[in-house]
């Protein structure tokens, strides 16, 4: 059948407002459990299993909807380029693979209902992986190819009284899969809801309402257009469409429907309507203001009874392209988007409702006002989902061929899909075809997407003037014209993907560009990575043209499985023994695959955030908010503000502010009167919502700032400060260790390699492992992507494999100083050196130097690593948190003073590596639970982390199952390490501010003092 809009009919005009689907007369669901056979290639299926009087009794049952190879048949493969079978046999498009090509054979039966008797009866598949054939009672229904569109078929001739077989037959390949290589797991089946509907005789089968608004976005015309079908091709004499809108509280919009008689023609079977009606001032849609109307369209018989009624919910919003920008309701629009692939690590690509109704309530949650459905139409409910919470839409046709080209050619090639094959031209137009029917009434969509990553060539061209002739309303994307600009004309606005912040400026900033910017993917998300975020957000405010970018991606793509021995873990490419596959480079999600939040999402919101806070006179107390929402005045949020001395709140309030869209409010803090050496002085201000939505409660914050308050030392407050009392010190020099003791401690250093092998206070032996320097973190998947591994490893060992030069100490009065000059074994010999001031107090003052060698690449970080018992297993710290931090990755996180466990501080990466550091720590304490304790207190500020595991052993795991229990807590305190970086995962490294540069003598202190009690 014609692709159509999501649509259902009702017997009342009340049924229609409700909008339940599933709840109507007309509509039956074929969910459930069916018999399944399968077979590994179509040689091997069973042919004839369609036939009606086919034994199935003793198949097994599957779940539908589901993929199969979740059920215990084939099995999962993700590869990101290349095509999945590549490695099994060598073919050219079109053709599909014969040698491995599961086929699954899949039967139930179903009774129609008796009401829906003499009315014609149809069978929607919402998604079938990846073509499939449709018999009822043993004849052929059809066949369909495109994953990610429905299929529908009319069933009214097939049809007996009482029970009905169904049969479908899917191929886990065919030739349309040279159009499916996305970047995901290759699964298979029916992993989209099966139903029945019926229809009256006559029927609206499709409509189309678009809304235009007039030049002032105020008042709109609401324009309908709709097919009328009559099935039986009887006379039905003249035939009625009324059409009106309903707000929020259910009443009526319009003072009168929108009304047009009309008369199917002689042997006519289908009827074309178009009416307009003008709606003053109607609420606007906007992802910030997600307003919408219910239009319920009734088609009633020449007597006036009505026949059905169909409804959709519909916005009224104008986007466009005015002066090379992109506005909405005539507001320059910037996408604080992301790509979200449809996954769940448990049903695949079969997400349930719940999961859908997670990601969106966590996206706004998070600031993120975009999405791109990557790459191919998404589930019809998470339209309706984007519409009602407000989310901006890129809906992307169900197209990608990235394993059919190479970057850097100059030519179209035959092998190239699509290109400008007329073979291939009819099918991509007809999945544009078949995503912009289905979606074409969600006020969320505001971009037609081409596909993704299949280059160019005229059918691109052919599929954008298609597009923009059915569909003025909105513009079309094509990322790919990037690459091939003999198609520009194929793409509406410029898109890219990862470029560099430098080239994005570059563009904007030159007055010959001629079209809008996005980045339709950029911020790679692999891994820990999101570094230097900030610096692309920031650019967006700085340049008109720069209208934002959708970051890849929004959940990690893994399946929760087990292992031989029955442990359950993560898994990702390769894991199920398929070949080819592209490991963890699923790995790419905002949020875990159990969709837990990630610390990279916390970044996410404060980059993305809708208000500027900026400091005026902190002195005064005074401060600037800028709004940077569309349509929304600031006093829709309560200004809530707090100072905290040493980490501990000592003074908070809050205000109202007030300040229109692009406007500033110039707000006075009124700060507390601090005394001289209180200590330090954070102002911490946030705007909460004063009234709580479908997506947040009362309160929710959706942006801060913080502030250092000036003429206040940056000292530490009470977890790590050092006594400075004076106590009697002895030194004794014992094999081969240089032991000083003062009262209720000892402290160790060897004089073999000067490292510090043992500080026991109180009877308490604080060292499990020696503290020595570290110039190595586990490396990152953007770390690996880069080639840091081999770049950078002359440092991986240089701290172990250090040399002693010289180890001299001196006591004086009220301490014992140790020195220690050491050669690293880097390509070009370094220099670093370590001093130890031994206070009478027991406290234990660290400085480190390092000096690198000529010609050396970037350091991974400069510190000092030691381990603790595994008892030690309690964290507090004063400095940036609660969660991971960076150097470029450090905006999401407040200063503040966190508690928590070591092993709460690993982060479950999908593939183990560098995690749970802390940037601008003051102080910090590493405790067990009798209170003992080592505090540790920057000069003025450190980096630390705290794991159970060091870097090698976190490099030597490529699951995070596989890691072994621990019995030691690993602490590196560190001057600071080189940022995660992010903008690519095969590639790019951090950016130059945030990289350890060898170019320059490095020094950093510290104290140490270990407490025996509470």
């Amino acid at each position: 059948m014609k692709a159509h809009a999501t649509l259902m009919p009702f017997d009342s005009v009340e049924e229609a407002i409700r909008g339940d689907r599933a709840a109507s007369r007309s509509y039956m669901s074929l969910n459930g459990m069916w018999k399944f056979a399968f077979a590994e290639n179509p040689s091997k299926r069973i042919v004839n299993f369609y036939e009606d009087g086919y034994d199935h009794a003793e198949w097994a049952e599957i779940k539908v909807p589901a993929h199969w190879q979740l059920q215990g048949y084939d099995y999962p493969q993700y590869t990101n380029i290349r095509y999945p079978w590549e490695a099994s046999e060598n073919l050219v498009q079109p053709f599909a693979p014969t040698k491995y090509n599961p086929v699954g054979s899949y039967v139930r039966s179903f009774t129609v209902p008796d009401s829906w008797a003499g009315q014609p009866v149809f069978i929607s598949f919402q998604g079938v992986e990846s073509a499939f054939y449709v018999w009822v009672n043993g004849e052929l229904v059809g066949y369909s190819e495109d994953t990610f569109t429905p299929a529908e078929f009319d069933l009214t001739p097939y049809l007996r009284a009482g029970e009905n077989k169904l049969a479908v037959e899917v191929y886990r390949w065919c030739d349309a899969s040279w159009l499916e290589d996305q970047d995901f797991w290759r699964m298979s089946g029916i992993f989209r809801d099966v139903y029945l509907y019926a229809a009256p005789k006559a029927h609206v089968y499709d409509f189309f309402a678009t809304t235009e608004l007039d030049a002032a976005y105020q008042d709109a015309e609401l324009k309908l257009s709709a097919t009328v079908m009559n099935y039986f091709e009887e006379h039905l004499g003249t035939v009625t469409v009324e059409a009106q809108l309903y707000g929020s509280d259910g009443q009526a919009v319009l003072p009168q429907p929108i009304t047009v008689h009309a008369a199917f023609g002689s042997g006519s079977s289908e009827l074309e309507i178009d009416a307009v009606a003008s709606v003053a001032d109607p609420l606007k849609w906007s992802a910030e203001q997600p307003n919408l109307y219910t239009l319920v369209i009734s088609l009633k018989d020449e007597e006036g009874r009505l026949l059905e009624a169909v409804s959709t919910r519909i916005g009224f919003r104008k986007f466009e392209i005015k002066d090379k920008l992109m506005l909405i309701n005539g507001k320059r629009i910037v996408f604080k988007g992301v790509n979200r692939h449809e996954f769940s690590c448990h049903t695949g690509r079969a997400l349930g409702y719940e999961d859908m109704l997670m990601d969106v309530k966590l996206m706004k949650n998070y600031n993120i006002n975009a999405v791109r459905t990557s790459h191919y139409p998404n589930h019809p409910r998470w339209y309706e989902l984007c519409d009602e919470y407000g989310l901006y839409v890129i809906d992307e046709t169900n197209l990608e061929t990235h394993g059919s080209w190479d970057y850097g050619q100059t030519e179209l090639l035959h092998r190239n899909v699509p290109a400008s094959h007329p073979t291939w031209t009819a099918n991509v137009l007809d999945r544009a075809n078949s995503m912009l029917q289905r979606d074409k009434n969600h006020p969320s969509i505001l971009m037609w997407s081409l596909g993704n990553e299949s280059f160019g060539g005229d059918n691109f061209i052919r599929m954008h003037d298609f597009l923009q002739e059915a569909d003025p309303s909105r513009i079309v994307h094509y990322e790919g014209v990037s690459l091939w600009r003999e198609s520009e004309a194929a793409s509406d606005v410029e898109s890219q993907m990862y470029t560099p912040p430098a080239k994005v400026a570059e563009y904007a900033a030159d007055p010959r560009s001629r079209k809008p910017f996005i980045l339709c993917e950029y911020s790679h998300a692999m891994g820990n990575s999101s570094g230097g975020l900030h610096l692309y957000t920031e650019l967006f405010d700085k340049f008109p043209l720069a209208q934002g970018g959708f970051i890849w991606d929004w959940v990690d793509q893994a399946i929760w499985t087990t292992n031989a021995d029955g442990v359950p873990y993560m898994a990702y490419g390769g894991d199920f023994g398929e070949q080819p596959h592209d490991g963890n480079f699923c790995g790419n999600g905002l949020i875990f695959a159990d969709r837990t939040v990630s610390p990279k999402l916390l970044e996410v919101k404060q980059c993305y955030q809708n208000a500027s806070i900026t400091a005026v006179d902190l002195r005064q107390g005074s401060v600037s908010v800028l709004n940077k929402y569309l349509f929304t005045d600031l006093e829709a949020f309560t200004l809530q503000w707090s100072v905290a001395l040493n980490g501990n709140e000592a003074a908070s309030g809050s205000l109202n502010v007030s300040a229109a869209p692009g406007e500033k409010a110039d707000v006075a803090i009124p700060l507390p009167e601090r005394q001289q050496g209180e200590g330090e002085a954070v102002l911490t201000i946030s705007l909460h919502t004063k009234e709580a939505s479908q997506w947040a409660e009362a309160g929710h914050e959706v942006a801060f700032q913080q502030f250092v308050l000036p003429d206040a030392p940056q000292a530490a407050g009470s977890i790590g400060r050092a006594e400075r009392a004076p106590g009697s010190i002895e030194v004794a020099e014992d094999g081969g260790k240089l032991i000083v003791r003062g009262e209720a401690f000892s402290v160790a250093v060897d004089q073999g390699d000067g490292s510090l092998v043992s500080y026991n206070v109180g009877g308490t032996e604080l060292l499990k492992g020696a503290m020595a320097p570290n110039f190595w973190r586990a490396y990152t998947d953007n770390d690996r992507g880069n080639s840091h591994l081999a770049r950078c490893a002359t440092w991986r060992s240089a701290g172990e494999e250090r040399s002693l030069r010289s180890l001299v100490w001196e006591q004086q009065p009220d301490r014992v100083i140790v020195h220690a000059e050491f050669t690293l074994p880097t390509t070009t010999e370094s220099q670093c050196s370590v001093t130890y001031s031994i206070l009478g107090s027991g406290a234990v003052e660290v400085g480190l130097q390092l000096t690198p060698g000529d010609d050396l690449p970037e350091i991974p970080e400069i510190g000092m690593m030691l381990s603790m018992d595994g008892s030690f297993d309690r964290l507090e710290w004063y400095g940036k948190g609660p969660h991971e931090s960076y150097w470029d990755r450090q905006h999401g996180a407040k200063i503040g003073r966190y508690s928590s466990t070591v092993a709460e501080q690993f982060v479950p990466y999908l593939r183990p590596q560098e995690c749970g550091n802390k940037v601008a720590v003051r102080d910090a304490a590493v405790s067990n639970a009798e209170g003992a304790s080592l505090r540790i207190a920057g000069e003025p500020l450190i980096e630390l982390n705290a794991l159970p595991y060091a870097p090698f052993e976190l490099e030597a795991h490529d699951h995070v199952y596989k890691l072994p229990a621990s019995d030691k807590t690993v602490v590196r305190i560190n001057h600071k390490q080189m940022g995660v970086g992010g903008d690519n995962s095969w590639g790019a490294q951090a950016h130059p501010q945030y990289v350890l540069h060898a170019n320059r003598t490095y020094s950093f202190r510290f104290t140490l003092t270990g407490i025996t009690s509470r």
